[in-house]
């Protein structure tokens, strides 16, 4: 009896461990979860309720196979590194917004203390920040963690815990280096507005050094480009905000893009 239910007992952790493996590094990139934030207990308590939710499935299929401890290592491996691509791909719209902020900052100057001297700390931009936990809004009022959560249930079907590391797709490759050039794309498309105009602004404050070479034009230009910037920023808000949610609703068709990147169990 006793012999059973630690049988029993034994296999469910086991179920869940492989689980978590795979939700793991697929939570702690996504921004939207917070995972940076979110230390302990809490942070290990959101992972096993969610990995709660495969565990059934991943039950049944290992009850199928005799598995020793070495092939559970090797499947809790896989399944990590399985997260971390399911991670990257999703965490990609929540990064571009962050990037457009770290340009916009770059440029009017916000960035140079510790370009200049290294010691001031970390390098932070705040802009970067504030358009991520804007796009995690957006996130929250479209009700995508529903869309999120099931992106990771979707992957359970295409590759189960049960079966060994996929192997790549005849052009899985090219897909998911097409939705990198696609993310770098609309980073320099989204940001261009806010650095087109800090360029003009610049380029004005040179013409002007030109009649006035005595003009500390570097010392004029940073508060110049942020009183415009920040202006103009307020304008372009709206037309952001909503490029975030065309972003958001891509995130749907990324179901459909997994097994182009690693084939699918069979």
């Amino acid at each position: 009896m006793f012999h059973g239910a630690f049988t029993e007992v034994s296999q469910s952790i086991i179920a869940l461990t492989l689980g978590m493996a795979r939700l793991y590094p697929c939570l702690f990139l996504i921004p939207a979860f917070a995972f940076r934030e979110i230390k302990g207990a809490l942070r290990h308590a959101i992972v096993v309720a969610l990995a709660l939710v495969p565990m059934p499935g991943i039950r049944a299929s290992i009850d199928a196979q005799a598995l020793g401890w070495l092939d559970i290592s090797a499947l809790v491996l896989k399944e990590s590194v399985i997260g971390l691509l399911l991670g990257l791909l999703m965490a990609m719209p929540f990064w571009l917004f962050e990037s457009v902020g770290c340009l916009f900052d770059n440029q009017r100057g916000a960035l140079i203390g510790g370009q200049i001297n290294p010691a001031l700390g970390d390098n932070t931009s705040e802009l970067g920040h504030m358009f991520k936990q804007i796009l995690i809004l957006l996130l929250i009022l479209g009700g995508g963690y529903a869309s999120l959560t099931q992106i990771i249930w979707d992957s359970y079907l295409i590759w189960p815990a049960s079966h060994w590391l996929p192997m790549p797709a005849t052009d899985g490759f090219d897909v998911y280096l097409k939705l990198v050039a696609s993310m770098f794309r609309c980073m320099v498309l989204f940001a261009a507005p806010l650095v087109g105009l800090l360029l003009l602004i610049e380029f004005g404050m040179a013409i002007l050094s030109l009649y006035s070479p005595q003009l500390q034009v570097s010392t004029l230009a940073m508060p110049a480009k942020s009183l415009v910037g920040l202006g103009f920023l307020v304008l372009y808000l709206p037309m952001l905000c909503w490029l975030g949610n065309g972003q958001l609703a891509q995130l749907a068709d990324l179901s459909h893009m997994l097994p182009l990147i690693l084939q699918p169990a069979r």
